[in-house]
């Protein structure tokens, strides 16, 4: 029983975190539909026309482009983050079950404390390890990100150079 609820627990935290990934996904597509509206808008109410106007759709497309991809690239990283966060806390549920045998079977004082500071330890360095890889992750979806929004600018000032 204890396995199956694990299954059911894992499966839960698996849906929310894909439901929050769907979310933020969902966010990141109006935002930039959003802004389309909002850029058509101006166009229309500045009464750009002819090759001004085109030129400003074009740019905007782009940009707006490049602010979807890099939200895709951000909303990948949130889900390589939730399912790390996810793994994280199996393991540390595990090595905590685990500790709270050790110190079940504990038959003096000595062993008690022996056994709780193993646990403050191991605890201080899963959380160490945690933030480590978490702060590594998300660095690199930010990294992505911002060559998403370099790549972009590049290739506008190349043109602009031309």
């Amino acid at each position: 029983m204890p396995n199956n609820r694990n299954n059911e627990n894992e499966q839960i935290a698996r849906d929310a975190a894909e439901n929050a990934s769907e979310s933020v996904q969902s966010g990141v597509n109006a935002a930039v539909k959003g802004f389309e509206r909002a850029g058509d808008q101006i166009t229309n109410i500045l009464g750009f026309s002819g090759p001004k106007a085109e030129e400003l759709a074009r740019r905007s497309s782009k940009n707006i482009e490049a602010v979807s991809q890099a939200g895709t690239v951000l909303v990948r990283g949130f889900q390589d983050v939730s399912q790390e966060l996810f793994e994280l806390s199996q393991e540390r549920l595990k090595q905590n079950a685990d500790a709270l045998s050790r110190i079940a079977q504990c038959r003096s004082v000595q062993d008690l404390v022996a056994a709780q500071s193993e646990l403050i330890r191991d605890n201080l360095q899963q959380m160490l390890e945690a933030t480590r890889r978490l702060a590594q992750l998300s660095l690199r979806s930010a990294e992505e990100a911002a060559r998403t929004i370099e790549a972009q600018e590049g290739t506008r000032r190349s043109r602009r150079a031309a």
